[in-house]
This record gives C-alpha cells, structure tokens and sequence, in this order.
C-alpha cells in the first residue's frame, strides 16, 4: 500500500518546519555566543579597572576550581577563565606595590628584575622571552617562559603593567602539548587588554 499524495507534502511542511524551527534556534544561539564573546569583561581592582576579553570557548572558573588550581599556593587570582578540559587557563592578579609604586617609566627594570627573579623563585623556569610590548596604548611587560607542573610542562604568556601604581597582571597558560592550539586566542586576547585608573 502507497501512502496517500497527501500525507507526503505534509509530512515534508512538518519535516521542515521543524528544520527551520532548530535552524532558527542553531541560528540564535550562535548570535548570543557571538555577542557574548564580543563583551570585554571590566575587572575592578583595589587600584582601578582592567577590561579583557577571555579566549572563545573559555568560561569563567568556579571557585572550587579556583581552589584547585591556585589555592595551594596562597594567591587566587582575582579571577580565571579555562577551556572546556580546564588544560588551559588566563588568570587576573594584582599586586600591591607600597614600597615602590610601578611607574610606566619603571617598567623596563621591573621587566629586568622579573627575568632573575623568577626563574629563582620557580624551580626549572625557563625564560623565552621577554619584551615591552605596547596594548591599548599603554606599555606591558610580556614574559613567555616555560615550567614544570606536577604531571607536564606548562608555558606561560604574562602581561603585566602598572595601574595607578600598582601591578596587574594577566597570565594566559597551556600544557606545552596544547600550547600550540591555544597560542592564536591567547594573542587575541591579549589584544583586547585595557586599564582605566
């Protein structure tokens, strides 16, 4: 038995209203992350303001996550962002500069200071690079360098600069085996970092 002429072309209208519907859905969905992605996130610091946006795909990180990761240390960033497996990771910190206020003029020795002071506060920190880069208008300390975690090796892109002078700092970092894909989000976010004192 043929079905009947008429149940086809009905069947096809729902068919394909339900295509349009998810469509529609797939279609909405895709604009609210583009928006989303698309707001910079404005931290407030004791010193003023830092604006960045996260790389797409990373969502902000619990505080049990926070714990986690950075409690055992003794300093949780202000706050955290990772990709989905949380391999990857950009950290806001600030730290206060009350003996020495961080001047835009004091950056180049502060940058100095920071190639000798932390591979002796890291053990097996190896320093990449460093370099005065110029984001937003203003001048950032970038230091790319490489560490040993418990279970791999870690690189590290840090952008530091002064704020109303005192130090902020964003700290985008990946296993070294997943560096490579996270590499290209890491500079566009990096692109889109702003203070306001």
């Amino acid at each position: 038995m043929h079905p009947s002429p008429h149940t086809r072309p009905a069947a096809s209208a729902t068919a394909r209203g339900r295509l349009a519907a998810w469509a529609t859905l797939a279609c909405a969905a895709a604009a609210a992350c583009t928006l989303a992605a698309a707001e910079p996130v404005a931290l407030q610091t004791p010193s003023g303001t830092l604006r960045l946006q996260a790389p797409a795909g990373y969502t902000a990180l619990t505080d049990e996550e926070l714990q986690t990761k950075f409690g055992r240390h003794g300093r949780r960033p202000l706050a955290a962002w990772g990709n989905a497996r949380r391999s990857s990771t950009v950290a806001v910190t600030w730290s206060r500069m009350a003996q020495k206020p961080l001047t835009p003029d004091a950056l180049p020795a502060f940058m100095s200071a920071m190639e000798t002071t932390l591979p002796r506060l890291t053990p097996g920190l190896v320093m990449r690079d460093a370099s005065l880069v110029t984001l937003g208008g203003r001048a950032w300390v970038r230091m790319d360098s490489t560490a040993p975690a418990a279970d791999t090796d870690v690189r590290n892109l840090m952008y530091l600069t002064d704020l109303n002078g005192h130090m902020v700092g964003v700290n985008y970092n990946a296993t070294v085996a997943d560096f490579p894909a996270q590499e290209p989000g890491f500079g566009s976010s990096a692109g889109t970092l702003r203070v306001q004192e």
